[in-house]
């Protein structure tokens, strides 16, 4: 028995997922106004939907490290790098709401904040990897993932929702400042949340070895290989929303305030969605849950393409947000079954790097383009390639079992 299994809780609600989900909660909410601030910082000081696309586009970046910065994590004990990665983040959000307080910042100063927010990230994400399979009893995952991320997009829909007026309220500086905050919030809040001991890696086992067992385990599921490539297409069919919904948005008339409405109501059609998973719990499929969602978010894409005004845009945010709960709970939730709880960090790195990768890599191809082509044409490309994916994905799942957990120690290859 390994001591991730030996510290197994027997509740959901246990003091550590409690302290997790309301400090998810709480930072989600800070970075949805960070989120708009940031985006309207740059479009306002430089007019153009280019500039946006670099600067989300080099915050993604460094997901390509995320694979070594697995192989630490399933080496160290689990609270440092979650609590020191919420610190810098907090400071970094905190320096530029400084800087922006005090006048015009260079769009210079912006990417390369962008930038070391997303390397603190590659370091962050592969930490929380498993973390929810960790703090409730396996019978309790679903649940669990639907609370976490109900909770999560709830307040997100609340920065968003709220955000748009905030920022035009009281500036984009602010925000910032309150992103800032709610990362240190939750850096502290970590301090009281008792984390199951790590298994111990082999004896004299060296970096380099950590990280090709790591490969070689992946190499062993077609749904772990298949994982990442859906996380690749899926991020790349979706990047065009964060780059383009701004410029969408003030064309409509409906500016800001549209914009924050937009991705309050997809976050809204999440938090519904994640409502219907937490209560229906083990009732739902996770494989059918990820196969149907992600044909739905691709057919809503389209549907972006031949809406003409704010309210069509409004119900197709809603619908998207539906579908995107059922993507992601069905994806969590078969990682968190399949992957040996020593590999969180390794598997869960290279889900992410693979993922995450496949945005900035879309935005930086359309950043030269993307004042040239019709918006419409763009969101009509993506989703017909996120359908597409989704058959693929459902050719993957009959290959093999999606609870069956693989074995530790696989063959080497």
């Amino acid at each position: 028995m390994t001591s991730d299994q030996a510290v197994k809780p027997t509740t959901l609600w246990n003091k550590n997922f409690l302290l997790w989900w309301l400090g998810g909660a709480q930072s989600a909410f800070g970075t949805a106004l960070a989120g708009i601030a940031t985006s309207f910082l740059v479009l306002h000081q430089t007019g153009s939907a280019s500039a946006m696309g670099i600067n989300l586009a080099l915050a993604m970046l460094p997901a390509i490290l995320q694979p070594f910065m697995g192989a630490l994590v399933d080496r160290w004990p689990l609270k440092p790098p979650l609590v020191l990665g919420n610190l810098l983040r907090g400071f970094l959000q905190l320096g530029i709401g400084f800087l922006a307080l005090r006048g015009s910042i260079p769009v210079e100063v912006i990417y390369v904040a962008s930038f070391l927010t997303g390397l603190v990230g590659a370091f962050y994400g592969p930490a929380t990897a498993g973390m929810t399979a960790r703090l409730v009893p396996a019978d309790q995952l679903e649940r669990a993932t639907g609370l976490m991320q109900g909770a999560t997009q709830t307040m997100t829909m609340l920065g968003f929702v709220g955000g748009g007026f905030l920022v035009a309220t009281i500036g984009r500086a602010p925000s910032l400042l309150l992103d800032g905050a709610s990362f240190l919030l939750f850096a502290g809040l970590l301090l009281f949340v008792t984390l199951p001991e790590r298994t111990p890696r082999k004896e004299g086992e060296t970096f380099w070895q950590s990280f090709t067992a790591g490969i070689r385990y992946v190499r062993g599921s077609a749904i772990m290989m298949g994982l990442p490539l859906l996380a690749l297409l899926l991020n790349a069919s979706f990047a065009p929303l964060d780059m383009l919904m701004p410029k969408r948005m003030l064309a409509l008339g409906a500016g800001e305030q549209g914009y924050g409405l937009f991705f309050g109501l997809l976050l809204a059609g999440g938090v519904v969605g994640s409502l219907v998973i937490a209560t229906l719990g083990r009732k739902i499929n996770p494989a059918l849950s990820s196969v149907w969602g992600m044909g739905l978010m691709g057919l809503t894409t389209l549907g972006l393409a031949f809406a003409h005004s704010a309210p069509q845009m409004y119900v197709l945010a809603v619908a998207t947000g539906l579908a995107n709960a059922f993507v992601n709970m069905g994806i969590g939730v078969i990682f968190q079954k399949r992957i040996a709880p020593e590999y969180f960090g390794r598997v869960g790195s290279l889900l992410g790097m693979v993922g995450t990768i496949g945005m900035p890599a879309t935005l930086l191809l359309l950043a030269p383009i993307a004042d040239r082509i019709a918006i419409s044409t763009i969101f009509a490309v993506s989703g017909v390639l996120a359908m597409l994916g989704a058959v693929v994905w459902a050719a993957i799942l009959k290959r093999e079992p999606v609870t069956a957990p693989l074995p530790a120690e696989p063959a080497a290859a």
